[in-house]
């Protein structure tokens, strides 16, 4: 196997965290991540399963007039999609958020009539003047009591700018303290066509967007829903997070160098000595990449400990008893919240002493036998004083 080197402290990107999942053959999770924003987006290829009848349009015409452009094609897609594929939606959105709360139809056009080639259209609009509650549940409702008269149901809107065209759009702003919104869209997107005519061998590819918003990704009722969806995203996660960690554990077992990378980007406080001492003891045990992990964080808290060890005594010094006392709650905050600290921090440098104390402590916790074996210079008694020092941490 090729040794491919960590990235270390210097070329580490700060972004967005992404990732994909494909679920099954036709059904697709993306999450997007941000600091104080969450989206999740499950994406299902209707065009595997349902068809859709296409003509040409009005849009040569109408464009010149209307301000709001067409597409060159009508299409119209089967009601079984809505019956199928969005309707069942609405239970899980209700088992999730409660029965009262309800997904706002923004927009839909019906087709009333025969056939495909004998019909007349409806939008959202015009429904509630038939008293159709302009909700997910008012049309499911509206198209379980009227079946035999709709034929499908049409393009709705075309939004140029992005070449999509909506079939079917509905949401629900403010869904709970930690979801912002929730959004179900059908669409066709004119920018993939070409895939869907190599692919399916069909012009149109329908697909359902399932957008949900949130504070952070690991929220409680998102996994419920999700859940509801058929979706288990504790599993992905947990797949997601072991296949990174194994990963790291193989390519910092195979190169030292990347373990050195590995122990300099996550413990920033460890510096050049402390971590060729920490290689040195590693390598001369043969111990696993876990215990390696372990002692960089307990080595980091000590070194924390002992920057502000050290901060504390340059600042008593000079002061009387009752001024120290005083101020020490307000020097104790002030320390750890300076970002400077990891300066004093990374100045520091650890004794092998302390090294092999941490190496100790790393395999007993682990449960991994190993007898360290260590330099000559370093005495049992200091060891075990350091030993007793990082258990109280």
């Amino acid at each position: 196997m090729g040794k491919r080197k960590l990235k270390s402290k210097g070329s580490e990107e700060k972004s967005t965290e992404q990732f994909r999942a494909v679920i099954n053959n036709s059904t697709t999770l993306s999450m997007y991540n941000e600091k104080r924003r969450s989206v999740c987006v499950v994406r299902k290829n209707l065009a595997k399963d349902y068809d859709i009848e296409v003509d040409a349009s009005e849009a040569p015409i109408l464009n010149k007039i209307s301000e709001n452009p067409q597409p060159f094609e009508s299409s119209m897609a089967n009601l079984n999609i809505l019956e199928e594929e969005v309707f069942p939606l609405i239970d899980a959105f209700k088992i999730v958020f409660g029965e009262e709360k309800e997904l706002r139809l923004r927009s839909i056009k019906l087709a009333v009539g025969g056939s495909n080639t004998d019909y007349v259209s409806i939008r959202e609009k015009d429904l509630i003047k038939y008293d159709v509650k302009p909700t997910l549940s008012g049309l499911k409702n509206f198209i379980q009591e009227n079946k035999e008269s709709f034929v499908g149901f049409l393009d709705s809107e075309y939004v140029s700018e992005e070449g999509n065209v909506i079939y079917l759009k509905c949401e629900k702003r403010d869904v709970s303290d930690d979801i912002y919104s929730i959004k179900i869209k059908i669409l066709a997107s004119m920018q993939q066509r070409g895939y869907f005519l190599q692919q399916e061998h069909k012009y149109y590819g329908l697909q359902l967007f399932i957008i949900i918003e949130s504070r952070k990704p690991n929220n409680n009722k998102l996994l419920e829903f999700l859940k509801e969806l058929g979706i288990d995203w504790e599993l992905i996660f947990l797949r997601r997070r072991l296949a990174i960690h194994d990963w790291t554990e193989i390519e910092c077992q195979a190169n030292q160098d990347n373990l050195k990378s590995y122990l300099r980007v996550k413990y920033d406080t460890l510096n050049y000595f402390d971590i060729n001492n920490m290689i040195r003891l590693i390598l001369r045990n043969e111990l696993p990449f876990n215990v390696a992990d372990k002692m960089g964080s307990l080595l980091s808290k000590m070194k924390s400990e002992r920057s502000f060890q050290l901060k504390e005594k340059k600042t008593y010094d000079g002061m009387n008893y009752e001024e120290s006392f005083q101020n020490r709650s307000n020097i104790r905050r002030a320390n750890y919240e300076d970002p400077v600290q990891s300066v004093d921090e990374y100045s520091l440098t650890l004794k092998k002493a302390e090294i092999a104390a941490a190496a100790k402590i790393a395999c007993a916790y682990l449960g991994v036998p190993h007898q360290i074996e260590f330099d000559k210079d370093i005495s049992d008694a200091e060891i075990l004083k350091y030993q007793h020092e990082l258990t109280n941490f």
